[in-house]
């Protein structure tokens, strides 16, 4: 055994109450940290991305334009203008305003009927002239005795074409053409990128992370490229169904588009219901007969955010009982339930509840404020008569020509981490692309329910 007074200072290795600067307390600096490698998800999955990747389709397109056609209703009202003077006699000569006259279907012959059950006969239909140039003037006969009646409501003026007739020995009507409603919208180039220096990407952290494009370890830097990642992945979701066209101003040397995401698309084009209040039964009634009338599915989507999603949860526990039925995505009960659909049938019409995180989300809820709004997606397919290809009823459109594609472009650049450098730059950095717009079909089946 050592003998203490051989060593030069052994007050050194005393035991000391107080920390100084001394060999001995120098140990507890190199003690290992219990450090846990998992960092905790206190948001859990933040991701907001699924809608178009779960209920759409994708399909290239070659052009930053792209189009389709759809089939216009075989039946149409026709409305007469709202100045038109009150019709005191038997026959009338009645005005059909310019915006929709060149696209009126009405025909001599034709045979009319309005909400009160008012049946008039066209016996002729003509130009306006003077200050009515570009109007139809349309001349009516009352069906019964009497006078055609006021037309002092917007009912009153918008009748319905039921069918035609014709007296004896005259010839044909005029003929009508097949009408087509033309769809057309345009992609966007989203972009984004991250970096990190050769020295900071060389540090070993306590923490393990996951980065879906490099790999797993214990480098920092996976974390930031996987947050990045994922945050391009959100934009393009949130354009897809927030997107705009570019209207607006250029930037000095822009060329902006947008594109027209889905809630726009609903609202131009298709089924808004405005909540007055928390939604009930006759508010839902009310928008289940809008879908009948302009020929929805039979099954939907209904997305919802928070407050409409409890709303409903109310109303089904309340009035109709619990969820009555499962199953979509291929009828899979089991998919359905695992996706945490909540189903219920009324009047035929099938719906299928998800609370839909980008209406609620935690950064981003309150700028939307769209906690009680809520979509209805069909859910069923029509299929290309050309083709036979399913047509669902939105999907992602990516430019693309063969061998290259835009729907998801991911590259690296730097001299550093890179087996095979790009240029003498001391860092990584991780790019990403994609250039897409969203297309939906028969927008008279969607609605955007409005809080």
């Amino acid at each position: 055994m050592a003998n203490l007074s051989s060593i030069s200072n052994p007050t050194l290795l005393a035991p000391n109450a107080k920390q100084v600067a001394s060999l001995n307390n120098y140990i507890s600096t190199i003690n290992v940290r219990d450090v846990d490698e998992t960092v905790f998800a206190r948001y859990g999955d933040q991701g907001i991305t699924g809608l178009l990747e779960m209920m759409g389709a994708k399909k290239e397109c070659t052009s930053g334009t792209f189009e389709h056609y759809e089939e216009a209703l075989l039946h149409d009202e026709i409305k007469f203008d709202s100045n038109t003077a009150l019709a005191s006699a038997a026959t009338a000569t009645l005005s059909i305003g310019s915006t929709v006259a060149k696209d009126s279907p009405i025909r001599s012959g034709s045979i009319l009927r309005n909400a009160s059950g008012t049946t008039l006969y066209v016996s002729a239909v003509a130009d306006g002239t003077g200050g009515d140039a570009g109007d139809l003037r349309v001349t009516v006969h009352n069906y019964a005795t009497g006078n055609v009646g006021n037309m002092n409501t917007d009912a009153l003026r918008t009748f319905a074409i039921v069918g035609n007739e014709f007296s004896e020995n005259t010839g044909q009507p005029d003929p009508l053409s097949p009408q087509v409603t033309q769809y057309t919208n345009s992609t966007m180039i989203i972009k984004e990128s991250f970096q990190v220096s050769g020295s900071e990407a060389s540090n070993i952290a306590y923490v393990k992370v996951d980065s879906p494009e490099l790999g797993s370890g214990y480098m920092w830097y996976l974390k930031g490229e996987a947050d990045t990642y994922a945050r391009f992945l959100d934009y393009a979701e949130m354009q897809m169904v927030l997107g705009k066209s570019y209207a607006g101003t250029q930037p000095s040397g822009g060329s902006l588009k947008g594109t027209e995401g889905l809630l726009d698309f609903i609202d131009d084009k298709g089924i808004k219901a405005d909540l007055s209040a928390t939604i009930d039964s006759t508010q839902l009634d009310e928008i289940i007969k809008q879908l009948d009338k302009f020929r929805g599915s039979k099954e939907n989507a209904l997305m919802c955010g928070i407050n409409l999603s409890l709303d409903i949860d109310d109303l089904i526990g309340s009035k109709m009982g619990t969820a009555a039925s499962f199953g979509t995505f291929n009828n899979d009960k089991d998919m359905a339930v695992n996706m945490g659909y909540a189903s219920f049938n009324r009047g035929g019409y099938t719906f299928h509840k998800k609370t839909y995180d980008l209406f609620n989300h935690p950064s981003l809820g309150t700028a939307l404020n769209m906690a009680g709004d809520g979509i209805i997606i069909p859910m069923d397919s029509q299929r290309d008569a050309k083709g036979g290809d399913m047509i669902p009823s939105l999907r992602v459109r990516y430019k693309a020509v063969p061998g290259y594609s835009r729907e998801m472009e991911h590259w690296l650049t730097g001299s550093a981490v890179l087996a095979n450098k790009t240029n003498d730059v001391d860092n990584l950095q991780c790019n990403y692309r994609t250039e897409r717009g969203f297309e939906g079909f028969g927008a008279n089946r969607f609605v955007h329910i409005v809080d």
